[in-house]
């Protein structure tokens, strides 16, 4: 590590704690739950730091680096170093209560958790966040403002580094900033020092499916033909642009079919048909109805049956 007089640092703990089969306390994690705590501890404090929430002057530049592990439980010791223009940026941050990483994560962990109930503006440029179970606290603006962004790459970020809580054998993890010379220069704020979170905060952000729904009804000239003859309510539709398998859903018709309606292949239907998308995670499925067959003709050339 470069000289004191050249850094800034942030010191954070996660201390991973529970129990074997055996009832010995863990003192070893599987190797891809680490690279994911360490990976959502990143992805957190480079989000916030672009923010402007470390730092008054802007982006501070800081970089995550990770400890030697200490005897007892399994600890994980993460650095922020500020590197650049560290002394404006503490003297700055001091003034206006520049977080630690670790109250962002406490701040990140309890909104991922509880709906905001209300929120003010103070004059000293905090927000003051209270909760739905009627707590409050102070939440610097630029914090404040990102921890309304990007909820889905947050809970992700949360759940990495909580990844070692879904394997049973561990049964908390505890958040500390350190109290030594090393952090003197990080300002306080009214986050816990210590906090513990347990499994129903891993569970609280797992990831959701992206989901966006939308439906849309019109009416159509089309070719039918049924696919399955077991179930008279799957056919295939064929429009001037496109093909589509449906489901038909008017009764009168169907009924016409089961008395041995003959249906020929170039006929051509008035359809009314719903048309419903549903967007997940990137992907489109799409499910069309026929509502109602409103008429149909022979093609032209075709003899009457």
């Amino acid at each position: 590590m470069a000289d004191e007089h050249d850094e800034a640092v942030d010191t954070l703990t996660l201390r991973f704690t529970g129990e074997d089969e055996n009832g010995v306390a863990i003192h070893e994690l599987r190797a891809a739950h680490v690279a994911e705590v360490l990976q959502g501890v990143v992805g957190l404090a480079s989000d916030f730091d672009k923010a402007g929430a470390f730092s008054t002057e802007g982006p501070s530049g800081a970089e995550v680096l990770v400890r030697p592990a200490k005897e007892g439980s399994f600890l994980i010791e993460v650095v922020r170093v500020l590197s650049e223009n560290w002394e404006t940026a503490v003297t700055a941050g001091a003034a206006a209560g520049v977080p630690s990483l670790s109250s962002v994560i406490w701040w990140a962990t309890r909104s991922a958790r509880a709906d905001v109930k209300d929120f003010d503006y103070l004059e000293n440029g905090n927000v003051k966040v209270t909760w739905q179970d009627d707590t409050s606290q102070e939440v610097p603006s630029a914090a404040w403002d990102e921890l309304q962004k990007r909820t889905r790459r947050r809970k992700k970020q949360l759940r990495q580094i909580m990844a070692p809580l879904s394997d049973p054998k561990v049964t908390s993890l505890e958040v500390a900033t350190p109290t030594s010379s090393d952090d003197d220069d990080i300002a306080q704020d009214d986050a816990p020092e210590v906090f513990v979170l347990t499994r129903p905060d891993y569970n609280a952000v797992k990831p959701e499916d992206d989901i966006e729904e939308s439906q849309e009804i019109f009416e159509v000239e089309a070719k039918m033909s049924a696919i399955d003859f077991d179930d008279p309510t799957k056919w295939r539709v064929k429009t001037k642009d496109r093909s589509r398998s449906a489901s038909v859903e008017d009764q009168d018709f169907l009924g016409k079919v089961a008395k041995g309606l003959a249906i020929r292949k170039n006929d051509i239907f008035r359809l009314r048909i719903r048309e419903d998308v549903t967007k997940k995670n990137g992907r489109t499925r799409t499910v069309w109805t026929v509502l109602k067959v409103e008429s149909y003709r022979r093609a032209a050339g075709d003899d009457e049956s």
